[in-house]
């Protein structure tokens, strides 16, 4: 068939690239183009996105790629310093097509053509004991570009299976020479990386014979010999989900099988490519499990049935064990485990899925209430009583989040109500006693991750926090000042505390500063650095979230209470010697230095300047002296121009007053004499609006001289030197005023105003 005769539909294909994960990342689909390159004797594959007419693909078809056919429909190949391609065909007319132009240039040397390439056959020896070394040798120096023919032949007629026939009879005589020529025979068949012969390695009828070949390894001997046989026989299928398709059943064993074979087996032989591989059968393996069990509800349903039963044995048990000590009846069989952890196993291998498959599953879980079932089994269980129930459950918590944070935000904010939430849980166990650094660190990143307001809904976030720290963070407050066992592991509640402190200071403001200042947070912070000098870091780190906020509260605190004390004679303990004490302190001191906190700088050179002196291995405490310097002089002058202007401004609402006071009211208008009243009228008779509007001008004048009363004794207050300029040049120290001075207008309104 000719490039023209090639219909659209056949050469259709998806562009797949191998990524640094062992994973095929989809590029594009498109149509492949054959370009020849007459004068090379070769040609080009090119792809254009059917979409965007994007180039996806441009490849020169050379002898020196290792090209491979897996299937009917894919065509891969690899190159030095260049990521792996593929290409997956639509229909397995256009990939044989392609397949063969590419055999007919890489094939031979003297360019067989193509028809004959695809009739080539690789003749392999009769499978017997006797030719057990022909065999090896035919498998080993099969060239890489005929691997496709070898695999062919291998497929043909059961070889295989005759060929493990032999071997169990070499077993049976304990001929280890030659089940080691087995073992080499069979490594080289797995290294072919061809899936058909993969499904044949792995079914039911061939892999226990196949896997005791590898019991033959000869780089391992004596102790280090591996007897994978009586292994996998101990072995045995645990069903929780009663799941009855046998088509599913086959895939769960398949999986088993080909994990431990990648993973144990062969770990020290496989190359990259049989990984991945091996890797890409399991992952479709395990999206065929997901699927079918997120299809049907019952099957997920009948799992959480399980689980909410192992919880009820556990509540049942400590409540008959209250005060009588633990019995050695306690529920740890395998049937209460085996539900937590098959759950836990689900969700580990979900993760690796692609979004929409983790959207289904999750979703799925949702409906079955499993933060129900987790929040009553963290509630009964003992995380060192019922490990296996911690374990499974904040691994679960822990993926559904990283997955969606929103599906257990939003469960945590329906049961804000309840004294026995899941987050009042998790935060008493994260500063409790009784849980393991393993399971603390978790614990600690599902609190950061469900606490973040970034990631909440802006409709939940206030009655989320409020909630938080009206109920739930008192729980941290009250580890910093718990007594702690004598026990190295019993430091972590404070030291999970401070953090938890540091991670609200820096992410919720003023919700984190009010509870912080009213609640004595630093204070009762600094302390630990007297008694667990291994909390000093998490000290420092709390401080210093706290002033990188730049708010004047904190700074103001801390030199108050003088906080930084403590943190500095150990500084200077310490010495030259360079270690995580000696950085964060000389950062967090660089860091004051250059936002200039003017507060903290004061306190600082006050407190501990000649301790600072002495150290002149780094000049962060010299350039805090110069700054602490430059400061004191800035307020030094602008103390001087403060009073300068105060006296400045004394001396003019002085000048400004007397002149008001002693201006000339010659030109006043006489005061408009009062109207009789008319006996028979018997009511006022109404004013005109002048003569109004000057009543209320002489009520303001009257208000105006009772104020004048208050401002002289002000004016008499003043310094002697201050005079006032006023047609005599009259000194207010000299000559007060003199009531004889008035006018006898003036004296009748004062009079007035008096009555």
């Amino acid at each position: 068939m000719t490039d023209a005769e090639s219909s659209p539909k056949e050469r259709r294909v998806k562009v797949y690239q191998l990524n640094e994960g062992g994973q095929w990342d989809d590029k594009g689909t498109g149509h492949v183009i054959l370009n020849p390159v007459a004068e090379e004797n070769t040609f080009f594959m090119v792809v254009r996105c059917e979409d965007t007419d994007q180039m996806l693909l441009e490849h020169k078809v050379m002898r020196d790629i290792d090209y491979g056919r897996q299937g009917d429909t894919i065509i891969t190949w690899c190159q030095e310093n260049n990521p792996d391609l593929a290409l997956s065909f639509q229909e397995a007319g256009g990939c044989t097509d392609v397949w063969n132009r590419i055999v007919a240039i890489i094939g031979t040397q003297d360019q067989e053509s193509s028809a004959a390439m695809q009739q080539m056959d690789i003749q392999l020896p009769e499978p017997n004991l006797d030719n057990v070394p022909e065999i090896l040798k035919s498998v080993t120096e099969t060239p890489a570009n005929h691997r496709e023919y070898l695999a062919t032949s291998l497929l043909q007629g059961n070889y295989l299976k005759k060929l493990l026939t032999v071997f169990q009879r070499v077993d049976r005589e304990g001929k280890s020479q030659v089940a080691q020529m087995f073992f080499e025979l069979f490594k080289h068949i797995v290294l072919l990386n061809e899936i058909q012969i993969y499904e044949v390695l792995f079914s039911d009828e061939i892999f226990n014979s196949m896997v005791a070949v590898f019991d033959y390894d000869p780089t391992l001997k004596g102790e280090r010999k591996m007897e994978h046989r009586r292994f996998l026989a101990s072995a045995k299928f645990k069903q929780v989900m009663d799941i009855k398709d046998p088509t599913l059943v086959k895939k769960i064993h398949e999986n088993y099988r080909m994990t431990y074979f990648k993973d144990v087996v062969l770990l020290r032989f496989l190359d990259d490519g049989a990984l991945n591989t091996l890797g890409s059968l399991i992952y479709y393996n395990n999206a065929t499990i997901v699927s079918h069990i997120t299809e049907y509800p019952e099957l997920v349903k009948g799992l959480f049935s399980k689980i909410n039963s192992a919880v009820s044995k556990i509540r049942d048990y400590e409540e008959k064990q209250k005060g009588h000590g633990e019995g050695k009846g306690s529920p740890k069989d395998v049937e209460s485990k085996d539900p937590f952890l098959f759950l836990q196993e689900l969700c580990n291998i979900v993760k690796q899925m692609q979004v929409p498959q983790r959207d289904s599953f999750y979703g799925a879980l949702v409906e079955a209430e499993v933060f129900n079932s987790i929040e009553d089994a963290l509630w009964v269980a003992l995380p060192r009583k019922y490990p296996w129930v911690w374990q499974a459950s904040v691994d679960v918590l822990h993926n559904m989040l990283i997955h969606d944070s929103a599906l257990l935000r939003g469960f945590l904010v329906s049961r804000i109500p309840s004294k026995k939430s899941l987050l009042t849980r998790l935060i008493t166990m994260i500063v409790s006693d009784d849980v393991t650094p393993g399971l603390v660190h978790q614990l600690g990143e599902i609190l950061r991750m469900v606490l973040d307001p970034d990631a909440m809904q802006s409709s939940d976030k206030d009655g989320f926090l409020d909630h938080f720290y009206k109920a739930d963070v008192a729980h941290i407050d009250f580890a910093l000042t718990k007594e702690a066992k004598i026990n190295l592991d019993d430091v972590h509640p404070k030291y999970n505390a401070l953090e938890l402190f540091s991670m609200c200071a820096k992410q919720h403001s003023y919700r984190a500063k009010r509870y912080i200042l009213d609640h004595g947070i630093l204070q009762k912070a600094v302390k630990l650095v007297g008694s667990e000098k291994r909390m000093v870091l998490s000290v420092i780190r709390l401080i210093r979230t706290c002033i990188g906020s730049k708010d004047e509260a904190y700074a103001k605190l801390i030199s108050r209470d003088r906080l930084f004390d403590p943190i500095i004679e150990l500084f200077v303990k310490n010495g030259a010697r360079y270690n995580l004490l000696n950085s964060n302190v000389i950062e967090m001191c660089e860091w004051i230095y250059r936002e200039n906190m003017k507060c903290l700088i004061s306190y600082l050179m006050q407190e501990h300047g000649p301790k600072f002196e002495k150290i002149t291995y780094v000049d962060t405490f010299r350039k805090m002296a110069t700054q602490y310097k430059n400061n004191s002089a800035q307020e030094s002058t602008l103390e001087n121009k403060e009073e300068k202007m105060q006296s400045s401004e004394q001396i003019d609402e002085a000048n400004c007053e007397y002149n008001y006071f002693e201006r000339n009211d010659d030109d006043d208008e006489e005061k408009p004499p009062m109207m009789d009243l008319d006996e028979d009228d018997g009511f006022m008779p109404r004013k005109t609006m002048e003569e109004d509007d000057k009543e209320d001008d002489l009520v303001a004048q009257i208000s105006r001289r009772q104020k004048t009363g208050k401002l002289r004794s002000k004016m008499n207050s003043l310094p002697k030197k201050i005079t006032v300029s006023r047609k005599n040049n009259l000194d207010l120290s000299t000559a007060p005023m003199d009531q004889s001075d008035q006018s006898p207008r003036k004296k009748r309104r004062v009079e007035e105003m008096k009555s």
